[in-house]
C-alpha cells in the first residue's frame, strides 16, 4: 500500500513538474528558432527549419558542433543549429559542406534518423550529425546525390 502511495505522489508531482517546465520550454524553443532565422538573415532566407533536431556534436570536437536539443535552419548560404539551453549557436557556411549522408537504411524514409554532415573545417575534414524527423527533405537540401531515380516527392512546408 506504501508502494502505490509513493508511485501516485511520484506521478503528481512529475505531471506538476511538466506543467510548469512546458511554458518556459516553449520560451526557449520560440527563442531558438528567432536567432536561426536571424542567424541566416531573416525568415525570408531560411529554405528548411526543424525546431526540435537533437544535435550529436562533431567529429573532431574542435569543429564546434553542438550537442542537445535545438533547433536546425538552412539557408542557400549557411547551415545553424541554436541549442534551446543554454542558448549557443554552430554556423556553417553552405561553401564548407563537403557531403551530407544518413543513418537511415532507405535515405527516402521519412522517418527519425540521423542526417551527417561532412565539411571542411579550421582542423581540416569533419562531420557534424543531428537527428531529424524528417531525414529525407534535410537531405535533398543540403544536397544529396539520389543516383537515377532523384529525389522523392515533397509536400510544401512553411518555414
Amino acid at each position: 500500500m506504501t508502494l502505490i502511495i509513493v508511485l501516485i505522489v511520484i506521478a503528481v508531482v512529475v505531471v506538476v513538474a511538466a506543467l510548469v517546465l512546458n511554458p518556459v520550454l516553449l520560451k526557449k524553443g520560440d527563442a531558438a528558432i528567432e536567432e536561426a532565422r536571424a542567424q541566416l538573415g531573416g525568415r525570408d532566407e531560411v529554405r528548411l527549419i526543424e525546431p526540435k533536431a537533437v544535435g550529436h556534436g562533431s567529429e573532431p570536437e574542435e569543429a564546434g558542433g553542438l550537442r542537445g536539443q535545438g533547433v536546425l535552419a538552412v539557408s542557400d548560404d549557411a547551415l545553424v543549429f541554436v541549442t534551446w539551453a543554454p542558448k549557443k549557436t554552430f554556423l556553417l557556411p553552405r561553401s564548407s559542406i563537403t557531403g551530407v549522408t544518413t543513418s537511415a537504411p532507405d535515405a527516402r524514409a521519412m522517418d527519425k534518423a540521423t542526417i551527417e554532415v561532412a565539411f571542411t573545417s579550421d582542423e581540416g575534414p569533419a562531420t557534424v550529425s543531428f537527428r531529424l524527423p524528417e531525414v529525407a527533405r534535410w537531405l535533398d537540401v543540403l544536397g544529396f546525390d539520389w543516383g537515377p531515380e532523384g529525389p522523392p516527392t515533397f509536400d510544401d512546408v512553411e518555414v
